[in-house]
């Protein structure tokens, strides 16, 4: 049976959550996400990037931000709970961190430098009593330079690193701050995740496992022109496409993303308004890169990227897609010049599995992926065509399907665990948007627990790029390192690459506002109902 054919059924809470409009506020939100279920909102959300987008930043601040308000130009990082950030002139090693003032959590106690140190002690300090390796393990990854901080006065600390690391202001907007006093009030990250105290635009109502999350504007949010527009937000955990579409038909839910490629044009011509922009993404497989997969050889990662029909994966896309011409998306500034090209060429794939000794010889591979998930986009179909394409030139895929919350646990073990014994590749899609995502993905140290270079991928040249990203003293230094990455990382068929992702989302007629930043995160505070 195809894997479609044994697609994930909508969890049952959720189903029950899909109430029509009359039993909510006018002016609430309601969002279907692609996730089964609410993560654990303790400041590090588990689900990816997705966790993050819908259950980190609308409850939580990091000292840096993204600025979402444009469509047409990529975001650009902004100050967030720090007003200012610069190198330490005596130490490349440390950054000098301003911290904004008068800022309150939820629960009213005072952000400063003290609730600041203190949430990089939750993080990197093991011996902290706030320290909780699960929590911790979820977000370590994302800030691979980062080893702690230390307080300066009240409003300043220094952030200090392993490496001297250009890197480091992206690495700290993934570090969201959450309050000491509630935890000291709850003792635990457990309880803390049920009553969760953040700075973000949103406070948490309620929360129903499985089913929903119910979230109230933050009146009182220190950017006043981010203050949510709508009174309340909701999330609903939705994972089967199909009924997100008729959710959102029948007044259910407001806005949908993932929208299943043949829903758009009915959708359109219901009157149900979709937005759609091309995002820094990838859609890829990654390679294993151990002795037990057959991707360990170049030839054969090779043969498989020459074995994609990416214009075929468009069309079937309904055209939500844009086929990938390298790991970056077109027109960022880190767009190289592969020598490789990423044509559909069955005769070449061919040609490189017979120099790699295997003419004639059929390739088993085993691939785990999502049956859903933020950035996923529609990947049971995807995976199929894929199969059908490898097949043609003599690699015989089998698919692992799990949710997405346990593919992305599988990702942060890494292809070595033993959980993983077998698997030759994963189908994670990857965000572009920032260097240290990349840096975390290929740097050949930064393998399980350290980074998430899950395959355990390791090229000198690619190293030495990263390292002249990490050291660049300006952001045009960093610009022409990640190009040149990018051409090293196709030339190298680092992974399989097929798309980057328009990333459709439907909305209600009556939702105004929305704004799809080329960007994986969405600022939901301008939006109203």
């Amino acid at each position: 049976m195809s894997i479609i054919g044994r697609r994930a059924l909508l969890a049952t809470g959720a189903a029950s959550a899909l109430v029509p409009r009359s039993a909510w506020a006018a002016d609430t939100l309601r969002v279907a996400v692609s996730l089964t279920d609410i993560p654990h909102l303790w400041g590090a959300p588990e689900g990816g990037f997705e966790g993050l987008r819908f259950f980190g930043y609308p409850i939580y601040d990091a000292l840096i931000g993204w600025d979402l308000s444009q469509a047409d130009r990529p975001s650009r990082l902004v100050p967030g709970l720090a007003t200012g950030w610069r190198r330490d002139p005596n130490d490349t090693k440390r950054w000098i961190i301003t911290l904004r003032q008068g800022v309150r959590f939820h629960d009213g106690s005072l952000f400063d430098a003290d609730a600041a140190v203190w949430n990089f002690g939750a993080m990197f300090d093991t011996k902290a009593p706030q320290y909780f390796a699960p929590r911790a393990a979820l977000n370590r990854a994302r800030l691979p330079s980062i080893i702690g901080a230390e307080k300066l006065d009240p409003q300043t600390i220094a952030v200090i690193t392993n490496v001297a690391d250009a890197m480091t202001p992206y690495q700290l907007s993934f570090l969201l701050m959450a309050s000491p006093a509630q935890y000291a009030k709850l003792g635990a990250w457990d309880k803390f995740a049920q009553e969760p105290s953040g700075t973000g635009p949103f406070r948490v109502a309620a929360i129903v496992p499985r089913t929903r999350l119910d979230l109230r504007r933050n009146s009182d949010y220190w950017d006043k022109a981010r203050v949510p527009l709508v009174a309340a937000l909701q999330f609903l955990p939705v994972p089967d496409p199909s009924t997100k579409v008729a959710a959102l038909r029948a007044g259910q839910v407001d806005l949908i993303e993932s929208v299943p490629p043949d829903a758009l044009d009915s959708l359109k011509a219901a009157g149900f308004p979709v937005q759609m922009n091309v995002y820094p993404h990838i859609w890829n497989w990654g390679f294993s890169c151990l002795p037990s997969s057959p991707f360990q050889d170049l030839r054969v990662r090779q043969a498989a990227n020459l074995a994609v029909d990416r214009a075929g994966m468009v069309a079937l896309l309904n055209g939500t897609a844009l086929a990938a011409t390298s790991y970056m998306i077109p027109g960022s500034p880190w767009s190289g010049q592969p020598r490789e090209n990423l044509s559909y060429n069955p005769e070449a794939a061919r040609q490189k599995l017979a120099e790699a000794g295997l003419g004639g010889k059929r390739i088993a591979a085993k691939i785990l992926i999502s049956n859903s998930g933020g950035g996923q986009m529609q990947p049971l179909q995807m995976n199929e065509f894929l199969k059908s394409n490898l097949a043609e030139v003599g690699i015989d895929v089998e698919f692992q399907v799990v949710d997405f919350i346990t593919l992305f646990t599988h990702y942060r073990l890494g292809a070595a665990a033993p959980a993983l014994a077998g698997i030759s590749a994963l189908n994670l899609a990857s965000p572009t948007q920032d260097p240290t995502t990349i840096l975390r993905s290929f740097e050949s140290s930064l393998v399980a627990p350290r980074g998430n270079n899950w395959g355990g991928y390791a090229n000198a040249a690619v190293d030495a790029a990263l390292h002249e990203a990490q050291n660049a003293a300006d952001d045009s230094e960093l610009d022409k390192a990640m190009a040149k990455l990018d051409g090293l990382l196709v030339d190298d068929a680092a992974g399989l690459f097929v798309v980057h992702d328009m990333n459709p989302r439907a909305m209600a007629p009556n939702v105004k506002g929305l704004v799809s930043p080329k960007n994986w995160f969405l600022d939901l505070t301008h939006v109203s109902v």
